[in-house]
């Protein structure tokens, strides 16, 4: 595990409003080397729906080799100080998060919310998905939810109550379809858009452990991950990444 290299605001992002006495965290995931170039899913079942391919999702990089759906990451690296204890912003409430399915497949890919936010399961095909949600990271994955949905429109809430990766599956028979849910304690994170940019407003002062993550190529094990230590000042922080799949 390095430390990351601090540097001062850019200026080339805007920033979003922050609590006081707190900093913005924000930076570019990078690929090193080439990104793999997945082949294609062929489809086999509701072609009249589903269509005959699908692209595959598991790796996706700009032109200048800036990875999207990084998830990044902060927890405090050690108990925090009296000044960054005070500093720190209410723990946010829960919050929403939705998956979709259109063309049979999940939008969005990767997102990100905390404990206790609701999320809401959308069918836009005219087709039976069964949405399949599994608690990575255990021998055996853990069941969170599985839910069928026989019903073009049908829309169906549930609640992410324990922190940890989701991986999503459709138990239908469309066996392509996947995506990732992050389930934090923290509010502390984001995740990267179509540039490899991320950006994480109201970070305390102190130290972290800043963890970059990129799902598995194979839609099997835990991801790809990379950490590093990270002090926080009282000035924005730059922190770059490049991740090898």
């Amino acid at each position: 595990m390095g430390t990351v290299a601090l540097l001062g605001a850019s200026g080339r992002l805007a920033r979003p409003a922050r609590a006081a006495g707190t900093v913005a965290v924000d930076g570019t995931v990078t690929v090193d080397g080439p990104c793999p170039r997945l082949a294609p899913h062929k489809i086999t079942k509701d072609t009249s729906v589903c269509g005959v391919e699908q692209a595959n999702e598991a790796a996706a990089a700009s032109p200048d080799g800036g990875l999207r759906n990084v998830v990044v990451s902060l927890r405090p690296a050690k108990g925090p100080s009296p000044d960054a204890a005070s500093a720190l912003p209410a723990a946010p409430p829960p919050g929403h998060a939705t998956i979709d399915q259109v063309g049979c497949m999940y939008k969005p890919h990767v997102q990100a919310v905390t404990v206790g936010s609701e999320l809401t399961l959308l069918n836009n095909d005219r087709v039976l998905h069964n949405v399949h949600g599994n608690l990575q990271g255990s021998p055996s994955p853990v069941t969170v939810f599985n839910i069928a949905m026989p019903i073009k429109g049908q829309k169906l809430p549930t609640k992410l109550a324990r922190p940890g990766i989701i991986r999503l599956q459709c138990d239908a028979g469309h066996t392509w379809m996947s995506a990732w849910i992050h389930v934090f304690r923290e509010p502390t994170f984001a995740v990267t858009d179509e540039r490899g940019h991320f950006s994480i407003p109201n970070v305390a002062p102190g130290e972290y452990t800043i963890e970059y993550w990129h799902e598995p190529l194979d839609g099997v094990g835990a991801g790809i991950t990379k950490t590093a230590h990270l002090i926080v000042g009282g000035k924005p922080v730059h922190a770059d990444a490049r991740l090898k799949l």
